[in-house]
């Protein structure tokens, strides 16, 4: 049934943006106008699964390749200012040990692209917004920054004033697909990498529909009915394929998103998953009582208060937790509660004593 699984992994661009067009081409146009103004990053904001990441690469893949310019892609959730600007170096050709000094790092890009120009995509920068990482980027001549988030709003008003005005007209807002074009975008999928007559036509719009036009969910929802009717031994997907195929393609995408996420959004989950439903004060709580001992002898250093409440929107964005209000209180679910973060024995250990106590 599956000729060709890999069409359907994340990392596989799309054949074509397709439906994409507009958007597409307004990213070109603020690219053109950085190259002569220097003045004018992105903003590439929208829900999970609507394709930012891969209209971000795909553009800017091929205007450095027309241009002659450096570009990368960064993947800015859980890192600090000085892992971005190493990231930033090695894109622009330069190499750096990952212990140089923070300070010397932008004399280093500086030096790296002497003249050059980088274009730097930062993919999942919902964190880094109010860090002044962006701003710290942009600083140096030469490098153009396009920033991929959930909420633009919000990140924006977390940014400084310099970012803030670098990237505000430059906001390109994607939105979640309708249901034709998502069944285009997934029959394209199919074309390429199931057999031929596997899928029909009406069960993709059934599928586009089922998963509310996102992009993501649609294609792991067509996979895994491909799988389901692989498993029945049928000859093409029936319905009922497509009909047992949501949940297992959600509890794929959690199992990805989570293994994807840094260490202090995996503790914080830990924490909810553990006590089953918890009080956003609760869970305050408890990360002050097992903070010392699940961050001692690693390389990260405990959170606030307010980048705890960050990690949770990330947390409740991939569909990891849910969240309710219960009398003036958030309460704090897991979705699925038998899937585990991957955390060190020990750490595991501490926060299921400490949730078991409480």
């Amino acid at each position: 049934m599956i000729r060709r699984p890999e069409v359907f992994d994340d990392e596989t661009p799309p054949p074509d943006l397709r439906h994409r067009e507009a958007q597409v081409q307004e990213l070109i146009r603020l690219l053109h106008r950085a190259r002569t103004d220097h003045d004018q990053g992105a903003l590439l904001a929208g829900p999970s699964g609507v394709g930012k990441t891969a209209l971000g690469r795909t553009v800017l893949e091929e205007f450095s390749h027309e241009f002659g310019t450096h570009w990368t892609w960064i993947q800015a959730l859980g890192t600090t200012t000085g892992e971005l600007f190493r990231e930033a170096i090695r894109g622009a050709g330069g190499s750096v040990v990952d212990n140089a000094p923070n300070d010397t790092l932008p004399r280093k890009l500086r030096e790296t692209l002497v003249g050059d120009d980088l274009l730097v995509l930062l993919d999942e920068a919902d964190d880094i917004a109010g860090t002044g990482a962006v701003g710290q980027l942009i600083a140096v001549p030469g490098v153009e920054v396009v920033v991929i988030c959930h909420e633009p709003d919000d990140w924006l008003a977390r940014a400084e004033a310099d970012t803030r005005q670098y990237l505000h007209s430059g906001r390109i807002e994607l939105r979640r697909f309708g249901v034709d074009e998502l069944a285009d975008i997934l029959a394209d999928r199919a074309r390429v990498g199931l057999v031929d007559g596997a899928v029909s036509r009406k069960q993709l719009e059934t599928i586009a529909d089922d998963v509310a036009g996102v992009a993501r969910e649609g294609i792991q929802t067509l996979r895994a009915a491909a799988e389901i009717a692989n498993e029945c031994e049928h000859t093409s997907i029936h319905d009922t394929d497509v009909d047992d195929a949501y949940e297992r393609a959600r509890a794929s995408i959690r199992e990805a998103n989570l293994q994807s996420l840094p260490f202090h959004h995996r503790v914080l989950y830990e924490l909810i998953r553990e006590g089953s439903q918890v009080t956003g004060r609760k869970l305050h709580a408890q990360y002050e009582e097992i903070k010392e001992g699940v961050y001692a002898n690693r390389e990260y250093t405990p959170i606030s208060r307010r980048s705890r409440r960050n990690k949770l929107n990330k947390l409740r964005a991939y569909d990891l937790v849910e969240r309710e209000r219960l009398d003036h209180r958030w309460l704090y679910a897991p979705t699925d509660s038998e899937l585990i973060a991957p955390l060190t024995g020990i750490d595991e250990q501490q926060i299921q004593l400490k949730c078991m106590t409480k």
